[in-house]
């Protein structure tokens, strides 16, 4: 088989296509540098046989599987993929696919396909590069056996780990999988830290019970309070007098990435390297009684960081529901309410609009409705609920916090309701309620009124939480992320949706 020059670079512009996930998920020169960097630091793999059926073995369902993550997440599959695979049961996942659009699984199947197509006429012509390849052309194609070669001498002498290998070799692609798994297992290896805490709080609490309900997949653009028109949402909040309703950015489009931002109002990596205290820590430093009550999933038994910070200072921790309906938390918040504790802090962790929307909500009392305006609408009655039940609970201070961890892509960004990178997924709703006995006290300190318009994140809110404890909340939490820094991965959000709300 004759090979000449141009064959040989049509062989590794083929070659080429297996790594270009990340110059298709974000195209421009520096991303076309680096993945043509990449299959030729890796080219040596394509010379033979053997060692191209293995690296086809990988690049093809990695490639396919980053393809997929970057149709709704727009980036590569990082640590926070991983977290949230590893916590995901079967119903969860099973619902997680029935949500795709057809343009994502096509976008998927077509990168998959042509791959496909590269990997057989890389496999037919391997030989016939082998053999017909001149030494000078050798020696170029041999220069990334050096350059490996280079690595793992400087490695040795400079006692490199795995992780500093990683991330010597992270811009090549399919390198930052390995990165990934790491980033991932530094999460899981550290779930057990023992928090850092700050001196005993030095005034007295604001509030006598604290309730702080988490939302799941609720963006702000479908609560009717912050503008929305299509459905009253948010009818039944209407009438609860001094409640104030504010949109946040939210830290991230996954719970394994956001969440961490309103426990301990930093990001998951740095909440392990600082040994970060989360509001549930702070409260039972303060001699709050805690509660914590989840309706999240079950999955495997193992702990992971999300909740492990949820329930490693809850006196009572408890999984209610498996993915229920939220109404499974009002039974247990009524007894946390009638607990003779002086202080107490009441977590509910709920469900809220996670995909599949129309599973999330009894159909019988929200028929003909939009599924994601309904499920919106049911955590909407749920809050009035539990807001009538705090204020009726004692005459003592008290509040209730509601925040949704991030919200989901909706019509016509997408099809469906879903995960991806829109202005919906990153601004979701913040509620909050005084009683009058802490407006009494504390004229002023919570503002009501409803403000659409983005001027804080979600780390807002373990900084109130904290005060409330009767911490400086700058002692109490000195890594945390200012709430009014709005950046989403070191960026002003500001200029994310130029374009459109739809488009980053």
């Amino acid at each position: 088989m004759h090979f000449g020059r141009r064959a040989h670079l049509g062989y590794f512009l083929v070659w080429v296509l297996l790594f270009s996930p990340p110059f298709l998920i974000h195209p421009s020169l520096k991303e076309a540098g680096y993945t043509l960097l990449s299959a030729f630091v890796f080219f040596p793999l394509a010379m033979k046989r053997t060692w191209l059926g293995a690296a086809c073995a990988v690049l093809l369902p990695v490639g396919a599987a980053n393809m997929l993550h970057a149709s709704f997440l727009h980036s590569l599959i990082d640590e926070f993929t991983l977290a949230t695979l590893l916590r995901t049961e079967a119903q969860e996942t099973q619902e997680f696919f029935e949500n795709l659009d057809a343009a994502q699984i096509l976008q998927c199947l077509a990168w998959l396909a042509a791959a496909l197509a590269a990997a057989a006429y890389l496999w037919r012509h391997c030989l016939g590069l082998r053999w017909t390849m001149t030494r000078k052309a050798q020696a170029a194609w041999a220069l990334p056996a050096v350059l490996w070669l280079g690595l793992g001498l400087t490695g040795m002498v400079q006692h490199y780990n795995a992780y500093a290998y990683a991330h010597k070799l992270r811009h090549f692609y399919p390198m930052q999988m390995g990165v990934a798994a790491l980033r991932f297992g530094e999460l899981s290896q550290s779930v057990f830290y023992t928090p850092k805490l700050p001196s005993p709080a030095t005034g007295k609490p604001m509030a006598h019970t604290l309730v702080v309900v988490i939302g799941e997949s609720a963006s702000s653009h479908r609560w009717s309070l912050l503008g929305y028109t299509k459905e009253d949402t948010n009818s039944a909040l209407r009438s609860v007098p001094h409640l104030g309703v504010h949109a946040l950015l939210a830290n991230g489009q996954t719970t394994a990435k956001a969440l961490p931002f309103i426990l301990t109002g930093q990001s998951a990596a740095t909440s392990l390297q600082t040994l970060a205290p989360s509001f549930v820590d702070l409260a039972r430093h303060a001699g709050f009684k805690t509660f914590v009550f989840s309706n999240s999933r079950f999955f495997e038994k193992s702990e992971d960081l999300y909740t492990q910070m949820l329930r490693r200072s809850a006196d009572v921790y408890q999984k209610v529901g498996n993915g229920a309906y939220d109404e499974v938390l009002t039974a247990p918040l009524a007894r946390a309410l009638a607990d003779p504790a002086e202080y107490k802090l009441i977590v509910l962790h709920t469900y809220g609009s996670h995909p599949d929307v129309h599973k999330r909500y009894p159909k019988a009392r929200y028929r003909g409705e939009d599924p994601y305006d309904a499920s919106i609408r049911y955590t909407s009655d749920l809050l009035a609920q539990w807001i009538a039940m705090l204020d009726g609970a004692s005459r003592l201070p008290g509040l209730l916090f509601y925040v949704s961890d991030h919200g989901l892509s909706t019509p016509p960004c997408v099809e469906g309701f879903h995960h991806s990178v829109t202005r919906s997924t990153y601004e979701v709703p913040m509620l909050s309620w005084a009683n009058a006995a802490f407006r009494a006290q504390h004229p002023g300190w919570l503002e009501p009124g409803y403000q659409g318009q983005v001027r804080h994140s979600t780390t807002l809110l373990p900084f109130l939480v904290a005060q409330l404890q009767g911490y400086e909340p700058s002692r109490a939490l000195p890594q945390w992320q200012d709430s009014r820094l709005l950046q989403v991965n070191g960026r002003p959000y500001e200029q994310l949706f130029r374009q459109d709300a739809c488009t980053p």
